[in-house]
């Protein structure tokens, strides 16, 4: 765990000494995160794309919460494999900005503005996601399983429920975002380390499966809410293809019947 916070507080060191990264750049992509944050909060509710994970959330959070005892109790006779417990050991130094700080300082520097908004939209999703975290772990859902060996990251900055998982957050924006700008072969590392955060997170009795769900969710609302308030246009075409489809809800009369109406781009 230590040699990769030491590692990657030697990246970020590194970056931000870039020679075109001004103090005054700095400061405006500071602000511009911390507005996409504040906007994101609100828009994450009115952004039609959020209905995807509604649709997607509600039945597996309502099998998760029903089933979570009994899986928990299977999970925590399992093994965690190293490569598991390492990933899981990284994601509390990713919680610092290290690649959001990192991404900036290269994208100012190569002139690369849809590296720029990566930057500032995976730091406004992140940490928007971790306020809520922190907001919803007050409401006194379930404790978690076990309660031996937490760490100061698991009990000082949130309260007693479990749900969701903070831990899983870092992983699982980076990899919204990576998908969002970059595509699905980028996002397959950020991915994979967020299943195996979660393997690891279950597994070692810290969280119940409803809670990595909830922290990933939570995670594409703000996601979500993020984009909208960044307007970007860059995206990738796969995240295009999927998401940006203007989907609309109404109503139709035909015949005398009403019924539901669906439209959207193709």
């Amino acid at each position: 765990m230590k040699i990769f916070f030491v590692f990657f507080i030697f990246l970020f060191n590194f970056e931000v000494k870039a020679d075109d990264l001004s103090y005054a750049n700095f400061a405006n992509g500071l602000k511009t995160s911390f507005s996409y944050l504040y906007h994101g909060s609100f828009l994450q509710f009115k952004e039609k794309n959020n209905l995807y994970y509604v649709a997607a959330g509600v039945p597996t959070l309502w099998y998760a919460f029903d089933q979570d005892k009994r899986i928990s109790t299977n999970a925590r006779e399992k093994k965690i494999p190293r490569i598991t417990q390492l990933a899981s050991d990284l994601a509390p130094a990713l919680g610092f900005p290290i690649i959001s700080f990192a991404t900036y300082s290269l994208g100012t520097k190569h002139d690369d503005p849809r590296m720029i908004q990566f930057a500032q939209e995976y730091f406004a999703s992140m940490y928007l996601a971790f306020i809520e975290s922190a907001v919803m772990s007050v409401v006194p859902i379930h404790e978690r399983p076990s309660s031996e060996k937490l760490s100061k990251w698991e009990t000082n900055l949130r309260g007693k429920s479990s749900f969701p998982s903070g831990h899983v957050i870092p992983y699982a924006t980076l990899a919204l975002k990576t998908f969002q700008f970059y595509g699905p072969a980028f996002a397959l590392a950020p991915s994979a380390l967020l299943v195996l955060t979660s393997i690891q997170r279950v597994r070692d009795g810290k969280h119940y499966l409803s809670d990595v769900l909830g922290g990933f969710f939570l995670s594409a609302f703000a996601s979500e809410g993020v984009r909208k308030a960044g307007q970007f246009s860059g995206n990738h075409p796969t995240y295009k293809y999927l998401f940006e489809r203007n989907v609309a809800i109404g109503v139709f009369e035909f015949e005398n019947t009403i019924g539901p109406r669906i439209t959207f781009d193709w």
